[in-house]
């Protein structure tokens, strides 16, 4: 089974998403091949990073703190520390440059949960070469040649390309996670679901 995932490393529902879903396949016995894809969910977002708090009441106005308490309340259920109060929403293209060296090199799915960690508990910019190296490193990458790709243009015309694709197939939000290349689901759903629909795909298949 294939299972393609749209996920961007700022975005609180791909983190809880991809924590249930992680759940959910440790429950299920068959063979299941996962692609990651890039996902930009605020693609103007500066380098540096600011204050999440401060981009969120920009985007949502009134409604960012409700916003913000919810999801951490959700992640919490999860057992995911969210604290927006240290937390830099930052530019997330050359975090997405990192995970696809780290698709060629090594684990990418270590390096994006240590990068969703650095964002919603660390309080560190993810849009900091240095501190992706430093990831990249913790991930069992090497660090000086992730450092060196990142300095380079390397990988800019692959995301680049990925992105658009992303819209190209229809995927506007994120978390989405595409079975066999036909069902959609989108959002996190919870980790029960998740388990009946592989266990139904596997039964199709």
């Amino acid at each position: 089974m294939r299972i393609d995932i749209w996920s961007d490393v700022v975005c609180p529902w791909c983190y809880i998403g991809e924590t249930r879903f992680d759940r959910a396949l440790e429950r299920f016995d068959g063979e299941v091949t996962i692609v990651r894809h890039p996902f930009q969910l605020d693609p103007e977002a500066p380098i540096p990073g600011v204050p999440a708090r401060e981009r969120y009441a920009k985007k949502f106005g009134d409604e960012a703190e409700a916003i913000l308490d919810r999801v951490t309340r959700e992640a919490a259920n999860e057992g995911i520390r969210f604290d927006f109060d240290r937390a830099l929403t930052a530019n997330t293209f050359d975090a997405h440059r990192a995970l696809a060296f780290a698709r060629a090199n090594g684990d990418e799915h270590v390096l994006e949960k240590s990068l969703f960690s650095a964002y919603f508990t660390e309080g560190l910019d993810i849009s900091d070469r240095e501190v992706l190296a430093r990831r990249g490193a913790d991930a069992g990458l090497d660090s000086q040649a992730l450092a060196a790709y990142l300095e380079s243009d390397d990988g800019v015309d692959r995301v680049r390309k990925e992105l658009v694709a992303a819209f190209d197939s229809g995927i506007t939000a994120v978390p989405s996670f595409v079975f066999n290349g036909e069902f959609l689901v989108p959002g996190a759903v919870d980790t029960e679901t998740f388990v009946k629909i592989l266990e139904q795909m596997r039964n199709v298949a």
